[in-house]
């Protein structure tokens, strides 16, 4: 028997299956999840290897539990270079029309696989990393374990269609960073506004910059002024002196110029004076964002379906939690499948028993004539 492969592994959220086929179906009931007996060999298991333009020779592995793996060689000896990878590849799956988040360090894992395709987490560094770790080896608590409870699943097929989709659009615009725009989103849907507006700010003057290039560079190539080319081409121009060129020749509208001009004010107060965005501002960025990757693409002659990505600007939402956690009357009880009753701590009603207690944490009433100091 030959020595495993060691990999390195993704779990980038949402928590979803990946299945081979249609007939891959996950079937877990919650008698299975309450006495830790589901299928955790299928949790190991690969589901397809494709072409994702890593590594040569190597394919990209998308696996059953939802985890995406590298093998572990030279090109991915640093932390950074596997991380802009990983991204890479969600960027692309993300514009392909398939929600998936940028990854952090703590949602690495070292591991490795057998020669049947099968593999294991063997070192997470935390968050998904250890969740998808738990879950393969029966480690994981109860209510970790509910997420296999007909879990959210996704085709292998599909993910590598979004992929190809995406990697087109990525590779039509060259200095676009893809962990950038990823996050941008990432921090977008869990409302992470001054993260969110930063990534999308630098995306949109590299967008910017590149619709510069491809129109106003490209064109002074035609002439024969003396250095024109290189003034064009110099650091003078700004991004509002690019906006306001461009929006005189026609390139981009009148709304997105006034979007561009909103959303710089913004990065100006935050970068400046310190002044926290609001999440509008975050929403109009990647609007921005959007409108001017529509522009790069239909000057680059690539078809781009922007609705892969204004689908979740419409929702003015964060993402909504799995699983409610709450009080009893709160609940719609018609609704709820299965629950787990919460411990009762001292205080609660109902509660029964010695606890200990200390009169200086002790909160006592506040009337209307006291001090609040």
């Amino acid at each position: 028997m030959s020595a495993n492969v060691p990999i390195y592994i993704a779990n980038p959220s949402p928590f979803r299956l990946i299945l081979r086929g249609e007939s891959d179906a996950w079937k877990c009931t919650i008698q299975q999840i309450n006495s830790n007996s589901y299928d955790y060999i299928k949790l190991h298991r690969v589901s397809k290897f494709f072409d994702a333009e890593i590594a040569k020779p190597f394919p990209l592995c998308v696996a059953y539990d939802g985890s995406f793996i590298l093998p572990a060689v030279r090109e991915y000896s640093s932390l950074e270079t596997t991380l802009s990878e990983f991204n890479r590849i969600f960027a692309s799956i993300l514009l392909g029309g398939v929600y998936i988040e940028s990854v952090e360090p703590q949602d690495l894992s070292q591991g490795e696989m057998t020669e049947v395709g099968y593999f294991r987490h063997v070192r997470s560094f935390g968050g998904n990393g250890v969740l998808h770790q738990a879950l393969g080896n029966k480690d994981a608590g109860s209510s970790d374990r509910i997420k296999l409870i007909d879990p959210p699943t996704i085709l292998a097929s599909e993910v590598q269609s979004a992929y190809l989709y995406g990697a087109r659009i990525l590779k039509s615009i060259g200095n676009l960073s893809p962990s950038l725009l990823v996050t941008g989103f990432t921090n977008y849907i869990n409302r992470q506004t001054k993260e969110s507006l930063t990534h999308s700010w630098i995306s949109i003057e590299q967008l910017l910059d590149h619709i510069w290039h491809s129109v106003v560079v490209a064109e002074s190539k035609s002439g024969h002024i003396h250095k024109r080319r290189k003034f064009l081409e110099s650091q003078q121009w700004t991004a509002a002196h690019k906006s306001e060129l461009l929006f005189q020749k026609g390139i981009i509208s009148e709304k997105v110029y006034d979007n561009f001009s909103s959303v710089r004010d913004e990065r100006n107060k935050f970068i400046h004076r310190g002044a926290e965005p609001s999440f509008e501002s975050s929403n109009v960025a990647l609007s921005l964002l959007v409108e001017l990757l529509v522009c790069a693409c239909k000057l680059g002659g690539v078809d781009f379906n922007r609705n892969n990505l204004d689908c979740y600007l419409a929702k003015h939402k964060s993402k909504s939690p799995a699983h409610h956690i709450g009080k009893t009357e709160e609940i719609d009880w018609s609704k709820v499948q299965y629950w787990k009753e919460i411990p009762r701590i001292p205080g609660e009603e109902r509660w029964v028993g010695d606890f200990e207690r200390f009169e200086d944490i002790t909160l006592q009433p506040i009337g209307s004539d006291s001090s609040n100091g």
